[in-house]
């Protein structure tokens, strides 16, 4: 029977708040996954909405193309503990809110953010049983914020029972002033229209994160799971009158079949 990685948090999709990987556990060459969730509706918001999202891996020996919901990497390296190669990202922006004052000010468009990642990984002879750690950067290449977004994690496997695992992971996002300035700021123009006061987010770390997700098994190829990544936004996000709720709570669920 083979454990199968399952969707995480759908509701990611939407905020764009994870800057790599989360769906990293080893072994499983080819996948597709189907994920609902829910999520702040964008970076610093305390409403919620709901998104229905993809993901799946097609691997060439150690190589692989992965997408997990919006966030694509491909993996160059034909070798089993190092990973590197191209990473972008789709950022979701800022449109309607329920909040007048959010919604008062100017949208914020999608962008494409392009970029690449590297990571370690390592392990004991069952695949369950894995480290991780990553780096990564992504740039905005279609002029909406103009900046980039650095990104640390690490994450860990665990096996549970004969069959599941629990995943658990660490990550913090550092980010340029052009990013900031974008998503936190207000500037004189902004503040007429909302009534939100004046404020300049300079660059510094965006947030620190956690998350947890665990995979069961239901059969030879099919598996089912859930997950949390839970965000706190620090530095200038976190100050910004555009901030409504400093704690970011995503969470869903997700069924994957293998191949």
């Amino acid at each position: 029977m083979r454990l199968l990685p399952c969707a995480m948090l759908a509701a990611m999709a939407t905020a764009a708040q994870a800057e790599g990987p989360v769906l990293d556990l080893p072994g499983f060459p080819d996948y597709a996954i189907l994920g609902t969730g829910a999520g702040p509706r964008y970076p610093g918001s305390d409403e919620t909405v709901w998104a229905v999202v993809p993901a799946a891996r097609k691997s060439f020996g150690a190589r692989y193309v992965s997408l997990e919901a919006n966030y694509l990497s491909i993996n160059l390296l034909d070798q089993p503990n190092w990973k590197a190669g191209p990473a972008g990202i789709l950022r979701f922006g800022r449109g309607e809110a329920d909040d007048p004052a959010i919604d008062a000010l100017p949208d914020i468009a999608i962008s494409v953010d392009l970029g690449g990642f590297v990571a370690w990984e390592t392990g004991g002879a069952d695949p369950r049983d894995r480290w991780r750690i990553g780096a990564g950067v992504l740039q905005d290449a279609t002029g909406v914020h103009d900046g980039y977004v650095a990104d640390l994690n690490l994450r860990r496997w665990l096996p549970v029972g004969r069959y599941g695992a629990l995943g658990l992971g660490l990550a913090a996002s550092w980010a340029s002033e052009d990013y900031m300035d974008t998503y936190f700021s207000v500037d004189a123009r902004a503040s007429a229209l909302s009534g939100l006061p004046s404020y300049s987010a300079g660059a510094g770390w965006r947030d620190a994160r956690i998350t947890a997700i665990y995979v069961q098994p239901v059969s030879r190829h099919w598996a089912v799971g859930a997950g949390l990544l839970y965000a706190h936004l620090l530095d200038g996000a976190a100050d910004s009158p555009v901030t409504a709720s400093r704690g970011q709570l995503f969470g869903g669920v997700g069924i994957a079949r293998a191949w």
